[in-house]
């Protein structure tokens, strides 16, 4: 009898150990909820380590963006393609129009504050024309909005690439100044708790927790995906 449940105790013991022996990494958790106009709201999900920031739907989500922050290259992973598409570092080497002017109009309102942290609102106006409808909290998960601006910088890069073979009717003077030239603007009052932009997409931070671990296989890419660089995607 005692051998039959020492056995039993063992079995129920040994997947909790097996979880706690998997490798972990000091992390925060954010989650959001996405608004598009005309679409239903959808949540979404950010973990940022050291090294590394994930984005996707939530942990049974196959598709994921994981970007390596000590090496600036973002991997977009498609589930259903089981394909990862690799996009490098490149710098902002195009130049911004003449007509460019950018102003910042601070609220002198007062909101709930988030996490103890003062919530400020502030419209990022570029040539007069409203691109960002921003509520910032100071010094609110700093890691965090210091892993985006490396992302966001990586992007623009990459938006500057395409640049010159966009049609000027297709680019506004917003597009211009939040994806390329000025890409993390919204990023310097703080982490944004709700961001609208000039399309009316807004994104929400409904919940975080900055005592997270993560795993090991959240911060991995499958082995056996095909590869596929930016380069080699816009020549198809």
């Amino acid at each position: 009898m005692m051998r039959r449940v020492a056995y039993l105790f063992a079995c129920l013991l040994l997947p909790l150990l097996a979880s706690c022996s998997e490798p972990t990494t000091p992390a925060a958790v954010l989650y959001f909820v996405e608004h598009e106009p005309g679409a239903e709201p959808y949540r979404t999900r950010m973990v940022v380590t050291a090294g590394f920031l994930r984005m996707d739907g939530g942990p049974d989500e196959l598709d994921f963006l994981l970007f390596d922050r000590a090496d600036g290259t973002i991997y977009s992973v498609s589930g259903a393609e089981r394909q990862i598409l690799v996009i490098r570092p490149r710098p902002v080497d195009a130049r911004p129009p003449a007509d460019f002017r950018h102003q910042v109009v601070r609220d002198s309102a007062a909101f709930p504050a988030v996490g103890a942290h003062k919530v400020v609102h502030y419209e990022l106006l570029t040539n007069g024309k409203r691109c960002y409808d921003l509520y910032a909290a100071a010094e609110l998960l700093p890691e965090a909005v210091l892993a985006l601006r490396q992302y966001r910088g990586v992007l623009a890069g990459q938006q500057a690439k395409i640049l010159p073979s966009a049609l000027p009717i297709t680019l506004s003077a917003c597009d211009m100044a939040n994806n390329i030239f000025l890409p993390v603007r919204h990023l310097e009052h703080g982490f944004p708790v709700r961001l609208t932009d000039m399309t009316g997409k807004t994104v929400e931070l409904v919940d975080y927790n900055a005592e997270f671990r993560a795993t090991a296989a959240m911060l991995r890419l499958p082995a056996d995906y095909k590869r596929l660089t930016i380069e080699e995607l816009r020549m198809k």
